[in-house]
Order: structure tokens, then C-alpha cells, then sequence
């Protein structure tokens, strides 16, 4: 098991400007942290290079820069859209999936082998489980099939659906995401496992941990104080409700070999540029206390 943070340790800023990526590196690596994950569910947003056409100039920038400080890229988190939306027309179907396939190979460009992604939920029919496996099913064989020309294997992430009871996301409760995955049956897809979203759902994670075993590939490590509300949520670990021995041994059981990832872009960014150094050695601090529990 391998400590590392997301690019979004670090990303927006209290004034709403965004911290460059390559900065995040330094002051992350800085801090200790030599393991990155890049999600392009911050690289998304209006701000962000990624969608525009100076994108290739970007990445090869971001490589460099880690080259530079002789860090890595684990686990990455790709692009990711409601491909079920029935709403949505042929053409920005068409550019959301140039978006995850962009995704994929700035992933690939960085050295990643691994993305994580969504499941998602078909709303039309009655039966919500067996269809929406049906047509995730079929999207992600054409999306491992896209994803193996930049050798990337594929994760699909526990969702939540707590604030939106009663109704239901496909691929919130670890059953689901075995029974995807085992019908599946590429060891090139797996799971990824969400301790915040988990933990929202009110799930057994020891439980659901044993239960998914070495079908896990990633982790998403972040804490909550709500269920609902946004702004509490992705928090750091110790600052929330999440068990976290209970979490890092049972990882040690099933021995996993994957990253312990960080993804708790609500922890700095309410923070002045002059205390992100000391909250990002803390994070790294917290990391390594983490990764030490029995």
C-alpha cells in the first residue's frame, strides 16, 4: 500500500483562482509526498486547461514538472459524465466522451496505469438495478477497449445516495459493484473504494472491504461531517466520523497493494496561501500515521 494525495490537496483558492497544478507538486512534494493522482473532476471546471485547445501544452508541462521533482503518478481519476442522461444530445454526448478519452491519455502521459470512474443509473424503466448494470456493462467494455491502447486499467467508485432518498444510484453498496465486476470478468476492471461515501451510506466497511477483497485497484481517503451538505464533506481523515483503524487494517488483510490516495479538496481551500505549506505536511503526517496502524 502506497500513500498519495490528489492534485485537488490543493487547487481552489479563497478568492476562487485556481492553484496551478505544477505548484501542487511542489508544495505537496515539498511536504513529503511523492505519489500523485490526478483528477480531472477539478480539471473539468471552466478554469481549467484541460478543455481547451492548449491542453497537450498543459500535460507535457505538468510531466515535466514531475520529472523534475521526481515524483509519480498512481491511481488517476478520469473525466467522468452522466452517459445514461437521456437529455443530453448526440453532439454533447460526443464531447463528453472526448473528454474522458482526453482524460485517459493525459493520464497515460503522466505514467498512470489505473483510472477511476463512475458507475451510473438509468432512470427509465422500472427495473433500475438490472438495467442500469445492463448499460454500464455495455459502456465500459467500450471504454476498457479504449482505455488498453494507453494500457489503463479501469476502477469503478462506490457512489452515494443519501441526499437524494428514496431514490437510488446504481453502484452505492459494495454488492453491486462486485456483481458488476464479476460479470464483467476482465481483471482490467475493478473497484475503487470511497471511505466518505461509505461511510454516508452508513455501510460496513470492514465488511465491505472483505466482501469486495482483491478486487480493489484504488482508493478515494477522505472524512465527512454531514451527509448532505457539500462544503463538510472531503475533509481529511481524523477530522471526520470514518473509523480509520478499522479501515487501514482490514486494507492490510485483504492485502492491498494499491495507493491509500488522498482526496480532500475541502481541507486547504479555505486556507491563505502562507499556511499551505504546514497543512500539507500535516496531511503527509496524518498519511504516515494512517499508513502505521495494526
Amino acid at each position: 500500500m502506497k500513500l498519495a494525495t490528489s492534485s485537488n490537496i490543493v487547487c481552489e483558492r479563497p478568492d476562487g483562482t485556481v492553484f496551478p497544478l505544477e505548484r501542487t507538486l511542489q508544495l505537496a512534494s515539498a511536504a513529503g509526498f511523492n505519489r500523485f493522482d490526478i483528477s480531472f473532476y477539478d480539471w473539468s471546471l471552466p478554469h481549467s486547461p484541460f478543455l481547451t485547445d492548449g491542453w497537450d501544452r498543459w500535460i507535457h508541462s505538468v510531466a515535466d514538472e514531475a520529472a523534475r521533482l521526481g515524483v509519480q503518478f498512481g491511481q488517476c481519476h478520469a473525466y467522468t459524465y452522466n452517459f445514461l442522461n437521456e437529455k443530453l444530445t448526440a453532439e454533447e454526448h460526443s464531447r463528453h466522451q472526448m473528454l474522458v478519452e482526453r482524460s485517459l491519455l493525459c493520464c497515460a502521459l503522466l505514467g498512470s496505469t489505473l483510472c477511476v470512474t463512475h458507475p451510473e443509473t438509468d432512470r427509465t424503466g422500472a427495473n433500475l438495478f438490472a438495467t442500469s448494470k445492463t448499460k454500464n456493462l455495455e459502456y465500459f467494455k467500450r471504454l476498457l477497449e479504449i482505455s488498453t491502447n494507453y494500457n489503463m486499467e479501469l476502477a469503478v467508485e462506490n457512489m452515494s445516495d443519501f441526499s437524494i432518498a428514496p431514490m437510488r444510484k446504481y453502484g452505492a453498496t459494495a454488492e453491486e459493484l462486485v456483481d458488476f465486476v464479476d460479470t464483467f470478468n476482465d481483471s482490467r476492471m475493478g473497484i475503487c473504494w470511497d471511505f466518505e461515501h461509505a461511510d454516508i451510506m452508513q455501510a460496513d466497511q470492514r465488511q465491505s472491504l472483505l466482501y469486495i477483497g482483491n478486487r480493489l485497484k484504488a482508493t478515494h481517503v477522505s472524512d465527512t461531517h454531514s451527509a448532505t451538505d457539500h462544503e463538510l464533506m472531503h475533509i481529511m481523515p481524523l477530522f471526520g466520523t470514518v473509523d480509520w483503524q478499522q479501515a487501514v487494517r482490514t486494507l492490510k488483510e485483504i492485502n492491498y497493494r494499491g495507493d491509500f490516495c488522498f482526496e480532500a479538496h475541502n481541507y486547504a481551500n479555505r486556507l491563505p496561501d502562507e499556511l499551505l505549506p504546514t497543512a500539507v505536511k500535516l496531511s503527509f503526517e496524518i498519511g504516515q500515521y494512517l499508513m502505521s496502524l495494526e
